[in-house]
């Protein structure tokens, strides 16, 4: 295949991708079943210290990066490059917590919409991962974590899903606060969106 049209693919998939995680991370919001998991924290630190979501992501995303080089012990152009990544994200996010409405679901819609969206999520992070191109460092910390220990990605995606949980829950705590954006969709997204991530690279075998 012409190397120009398979680039170009890649950053078809990388656009779609990227947008499919942050519309994906609002419409768990609407939902209010609980936000994923993978955005929990960013979400319990947007509620406790009352800033936006985007700017909660943008702070996580770069401790992710730096964790990122100390597990890797080097800094590489990938790492630098999720810096400004992580800065569009973070507006993304905002874009699209500013004009997607309430949503005035009854409990089984708004159930069965928060299971579609976990596929959408996904679809989403496969894409961004198929791209081979910048991660989102929610994504790229989990493919370093799986690169460094040599483990299956998405199973290194369930088990940082659970962990972020965990840590909402914690900072949750520690602040007095309510448990912000935890519920049967958080859980439900821990324990699934790695297996469904893994659906996707089986299919796409």
């Amino acid at each position: 295949m012409n190397q120009g049209v398979m680039m170009f693919k890649r950053s078809v998939w990388y656009i779609i991708g990227l947008n499919c995680i942050a519309l994906s991370v609002v419409l768990n919001i609407r939902f209010d079943l609980g936000v994923a998991a993978f955005s929990s924290v960013m979400y319990a630190i947007s509620e406790i210290y009352h800033i936006s979501l985007g700017m909660a992501s943008i702070i996580c995303y770069l401790i992710f990066v730096v964790l990122q080089c100390l597990m890797s012990k080097k800094v590489t152009l990938v790492f630098i490059l999720e810096v400004p990544l992580s800065i569009v994200f973070g507006l993304l996010t905002d874009v699209y917590d500013l004009i997607i409405p309430e949503l005035a679901f009854g409990l089984a819609a708004r159930f069965v919409c928060f299971c579609l969206t976990m596929f959408l999520t996904a679809v989403g992070v496969y894409l961004c991962v198929k791209s081979k191109m910048v991660l989102a460092p929610t994504e790229g910390i989990v493919n370093t974590i799986s690169e460094v220990f040599h483990l299956r990605f998405s199973a290194v995606k369930n088990a940082f899903d659970i962990s972020m949980v965990i840590i909402s829950a914690l900072l949750c705590l520690l602040n007095h606060s309510s448990f912000y954006g935890l519920g049967v969709g958080t859980v439900l997204s821990a324990l699934l969106l790695g297996r469904i991530i893994k659906l996707c690279e089986l299919l796409d075998k």
